[in-house]
């Protein structure tokens, strides 16, 4: 019983990982919004922010489905998917003009308080 359960949680589909670097993504985005609206205090990046929180859980969620349950590993994928597609469905003020790529990135903008 224990070397199957070994077993289990070594060998792994690739979705996995796959799965493990959407999670790492909302939660750079989550963090990022974040940074965001502690810099300038717009409403829309605070809604996003608070609804992050809710968006990492859906994909840690999806990522987790695929660790425990392996034989459903294409319903973890959709359960991660849905949550950075709903981390992209916030309303946000357009904060950035002709920045560079990792300025944006990074969520560097002007303080506007």
């Amino acid at each position: 019983m224990s070397q199957r359960l070994h077993n289990r949680f070594i060998v792994v589909s690739y979705l996995f990982y796959i799965a493990i670097f959407g999670t790492a993504t909302g939660l750079f985005l989550w963090l990022r919004d974040i940074r965001i609206y502690m810099r300038t205090g717009l409403a829309g990046y605070r809604r996003a922010a608070r609804m992050g929180v809710l968006h990492t859980a859906i994909t840690t969620a999806g990522a987790g489905e695929i660790l425990l349950f392996p034989s459903v590993d294409i319903l973890g994928i959709g359960i991660v998917l849905l949550g950075l597609w709903l981390q992209g469905q916030e309303k946000r003020e357009q904060v950035f003009s002709n920045e560079p790529v990792l300025d944006r990135a990074l969520g560097r903008t002007p303080a506007r308080r």
